[in-house]
């Protein structure tokens, strides 16, 4: 056992393998009633030592737990990805989990912060993402939870009195965590000045408004996103009026809080299905760049104290942080929209590719298709739309990001793509499969081949994200070297069973995206 005196109190955590332990530990008030819709109060104190020997209640979740009903490879690769069934809700829930090598407050050891992944909707800091291993490599490791759905997500800010649905709130939580690593980390051996954050799908997308904010200024040194895109946002203006007509879909009357609050979960669930329909089958210019984009309510609203800006922008213009940057995708991320479905593959990747024609340029498809199919003569149609429906919402955004960052801060930016596949056959490298890389925890093994190739991939791409947290450039054994991004050579680092740098990758597929 170990006990770590933290600004809440002392936590007793536990001792293995070389590893301290810290779990379920709270960096905020508990969100229950009203407080389920208002910024996060930092935690009050506790007397005693608290226990943080098991990992604590989840946020609530949102995703359609129908899915797992579906059998054969699909089922497989969603229990790979997230075993929704594992999961126990509880309102005092923003909570994070610390493992370390030393608990000396004068080691000063980097710090990585990881966010989770789940749509927004579902995920949580539990045994998915123990994070022993990243210890093992001389580093603090984090893992934090935020709130998900409509609690999380939907942005009323001026629709009820006071900060009552105030905007950007699952940011806010992940912000009110950064402060509390910023207050703490020192007693588990963590150095407050070398904090990397990261993150994958969700996760990554947080990482990229969390890199632009200026709230987060003075919170972490380097970031790290995978399988993201910075775009998940909107202006405040047109959050707020899909959530005025949607809090009338559900017979909710702005202004009044008594009734959000009493919302149990069926009924929250109604309400984001209300909203996301508002968005995705309302006409194009009905809340502006949310309908015409169609990426959904769950993102962070823009012109807010939060995010003034749009990332891409504070990117592009310099942002106040001077963040390092890591960022990259699998080679199949965009396979995840075809294959989850429960129709036709080929008829998924058709439907996608028609949802995401506000991320295309000169919203022409048809253009695209031609170009692509012409790139691609061996694929099949299906093939085809999911490299476009890849592309749209995973590589180009991703690249984009890349440009703009390393335009403002040369050095400073390193791009990858993951290409290596998963056990599971017709997927390659899909989304999540970094995940399984990285953090080697049951049920992982549904999705990777257990065998020495997977191993050393794992561990080469380990080493590299440590090195990145520790030393702001990324390298392992056995890696080639690994140049930053910069406009002239487009350098990409390509993990797979051989790993290599590529300059400048696929740069005739995507010259239309340019």
């Amino acid at each position: 056992m170990t006990i770590v005196k933290c600004s809440g109190g002392a936590v007793r955590g536990s001792f293995e393998n070389e590893v301290h332990a810290f779990k379920g530990i709270p960096y905020a008030e508990p969100i229950a009633g009203r407080a389920r819709w208002l910024p996060p109060a930092p935690r009050s104190p506790w007397q005693g030592v608290r226990d943080a020997g098991q990992f604590g209640h989840a946020c609530p979740t949102f995703a359609p737990r129908s899915m797992l009903s579906i059998p054969g490879a699909r089922r497989q690769y969603l229990r790979a990805i997230r075993p929704l069934d594992a999961l126990v809700e509880g309102d005092d829930s923003l909570l994070l989990n610390v493992w370390t090598p030393s608990v000396d407050g004068g080691a000063k050891l980097p710090v990585m912060v990881y966010i989770h992944g789940g749509g927004f909707t579902a995920g949580a800091a539990d045994g998915f993402y123990d994070a022993a291993r990243f210890a093992r490599k001389g580093v603090v490791a984090v893992v934090i939870q935020y709130r998900l759905g409509p609690p999380g997500f939907l942005h009323g800010s001026g629709l009820f009195d006071g900060e009552f649905c105030a905007d950007n709130r699952a940011f806010l939580d992940q912000l009110c965590a950064l402060r509390w690593v910023q207050q703490n980390i020192a007693s588990f051996g963590g150095d407050p000045a070398c904090v990397t954050v990261f993150g994958e799908s969700a996760g990554a997308f947080s990482v990229y408004q969390l890199a632009a904010s200026p709230q987060a200024k003075g919170l972490f040194r380097r970031a790290i996103a995978m399988g993201g895109m910075a775009q998940t946002c909107a202006p405040a203006t047109e959050y707020h009026l899909a959530t005025r007509d949607a809090l009338g879909d559900v017979g909710i009357a702005v202004g009044n809080a008594e009734a959000l609050t009493a919302l149990d979960k069926p009924k929250m669930q109604a309400l984001h299905a209300a909203i996301t329909k508002r968005i995705f089958r309302s006409s194009e210019d009905q809340y502006g760049s949310l309908t015409r984009q169609r990426i959904g309510f769950l993102g962070a609203a823009t012109g807010t104290d939060f995010l003034p800006q749009s990332p891409l922008d504070a990117y592009a213009s310099g942002t106040a942080n001077k963040t390092e940057l890591m960022l990259g995708t699998c080679a199949n991320d965009g396979g995840l929209f075809s294959f989850l479905l429960p129709m036709g593959r080929s008829l998924s990747a058709k439907l996608f590719s028609k949802q995401l024609l506000g991320l295309v340029p000169n919203r022409d498809m048809e253009a695209l298709r031609r170009h692509y199919r012409a790139e691609m003569p061996r694929a099949t149609n299906r093939r085809v739309l999911e490299q476009i429906n890849n592309d749209a919402f995973y590589r180009v955004p991703t690249n984009t990001v890349a440009k703009a960052h390393a335009t403002d801060q040369p050095g400073t930016t390193y791009l990858y793509q993951l290409d290596y596949p998963s056990a599971i056959a017709g997927i390659g490298a899909i989304h999540g499969i970094d995940v399984a890389l990285l953090f080697r925890n049951p049920p992982a093994g549904l999705l990777l081949e257990d065998d020495a190739q997977t191993l050393q991939l794992s561990e080469l791409m380990l080493e590299a994200w440590t090195q990145f947290a520790k030393t702001g450039r990324p390298a392992a054994s056995g890696m080639p070297a690994w140049a930053p991004f910069d406009a002239e050579h487009k350098v990409t680092m390509v993990f797979d069973r051989v790993s290599k740098t590529a300059s400048d990758l696929d740069a005739n597929l995507l010259r239309l995206w340019r």
